[in-house]
């Protein structure tokens, strides 16, 4: 019983981290275009070759607002790409933590590389330059791109080829709707949705860089290698509990990632790094600002991405009129938070009193998930003031419903 329960949350958690990584994904989608406004050559050049190809192409190529914005884009893609290639070189091809990058799962790799204790900050480190490159090619003014979705693939395996699974739509578990040829075009306005984009994922690089997971992965990587040799010196006579060894098997990675991000929180963050990171969240909202004011004077609607309440989305999905509006009211309430004008609702704290974010992030400490979730290591950070009410939230949700999720990813 306690096992069934046990296999029921490991898939429950599975199919977490999948949603997560289809909606990233999902919205990821629109980030590698061609470099003239109503031109396909690069997207068949992607298709064809692939973003190395496509990122040589551009790099050779005379700038332009379009160029730019074109090589802003593969270089943010190729980021996410060389994220997932250096997972699969070790064979991380199943969901590790329910985040971007890490999140998803990737094609089989037959004979992985040894996992080294620095994987994960080296892989947080390189993604982070990338979005570094493709926020400072962004090009400011005018710029519009066009791309067809089922020529975007990531080459997951390093091998040149383009895999039965390394599509973008197949990544993201994503096809089209029927009558939808996936061709999107993007401008000015969806510049600033990908610089948000890049804010958002250097925020969650930037603080894994913070807390610092190598000695943990240390201590892991120590437990496998003791596990292995204690299994190849076993006696051929010793007793063998092949249930013991199938419940190893099964639940071993998923405590082993559990235990990797406890003692990872564990750890004293590193105080400039979390600043650096609380700037990128800033930057976010700013940049998600400035493009529902750029998409709220548009006055076309030709194949939009993300439409105002005018317009109509190129893939055939729907969004509400007052979205826009509803997500800027959450973001500004994160924003609050940020500041320290506004607490955080803390389920065990009386009325008028909450979680002063920016008294830990002036003196970030190190996280005890038990005492936070108790109460005790809250306490620190416990003043009285006005908590930020979840009015905008129930807006939000309200007008999506179900689908809030998506749609939050899809906005960041």
């Amino acid at each position: 019983m306690i096992f069934a329960t046990a296999r029921h949350h490991r898939r429950a958690v599975f199919h977490l981290q999948d949603f997560l990584m289809r909606k990233f994904l999902a919205a990821m989608l629109i980030s590698a275009a061609p470099a003239l406004a109503d031109d396909t050559t690069t997207s068949t050049l992607i298709a064809e070759k692939g973003l190395g190809a496509a990122m040589e192409g551009l790099e050779s190529s005379a700038p332009s607002p379009d160029r730019d914005m074109a090589l802003a884009a593969v270089r943010f893609l190729s980021g996410v790409e060389q994220a997932y290639q250096a997972r699969w070189r070790i064979g991380a091809t199943e969901p590790l933590i329910p985040a971007p990058i890490l999140g998803s799962s990737l094609p089989g790799n037959p004979s992985p590389e040894p996992m080294r204790a620095d994987f994960v900050n080296g892989l947080a480190a390189d993604l982070s330059a990338s979005m570094q490159s493709a926020r400072e090619t962004l090009p400011e003014g005018d710029a519009a791109l066009v791309l067809r979705l089922p020529d975007l693939w990531l080459d997951v395996d390093a091998d040149g080829r383009r895999g039965p699974s390394e599509g973008l739509l197949d990544l993201a578990l994503m096809p089209l709707p029927e009558g939808v040829d996936g061709e999107i075009r993007f401008d000015s306005a969806d510049t600033e949705w990908l610089r948000a984009y890049t804010h958002l994922i250097e925020a969650a690089t930037t603080l894994i860089l913070a807390f610092d997971p190598e000695p943990a992965l240390a201590r892991n990587i120590e437990l496998a290698e003791a596990l292995r040799e204690q299994f190849s010196t076993s006696s051929p006579d010793a007793q063998s509990d092949p249930g013991m060894k199938r419940e190893a098997e099964y639940f071993g990675p998923m405590i082993d990632r559990i235990a990797v991000v406890i003692q990872t929180l564990r750890n004293r963050p590193d105080k400039a790094r979390i600043s650096e990171a609380a700037q990128h969240i800033r930057a976010m909202i700013d940049a998600n600002r400035k493009f529902w004011k750029l998409a709220g004077e548009e006055t076309d609607n030709d194949r939009e991405w993300i439409p105002n309440d005018r317009q109509q989305a190129a893939l055939g999905f729907d969004i509400p009129k007052g979205a826009g509006q509803a997500w800027l009211a959450v973001l500004e309430d994160a924003e609050q938070i940020l500041e320290g004008e506004r607490l955080i609702p803390y389920w065990r704290f009386a009325p008028g009193h909450g979680i002063d974010l920016k008294h830990w992030l002036d003196d970030p400490q190190p996280v005890d998930l038990v005492g936070w979730i108790q109460g005790s290591a809250a306490l620190p950070h416990a003043r009285k003031g006005k908590t930020v009410s979840r009015d905008s939230w129930r807006e939000f949700s309200g007008i999506f419903g179900s689908r809030a999720g998506l749609y939050m990813v899809l906005f960041n």
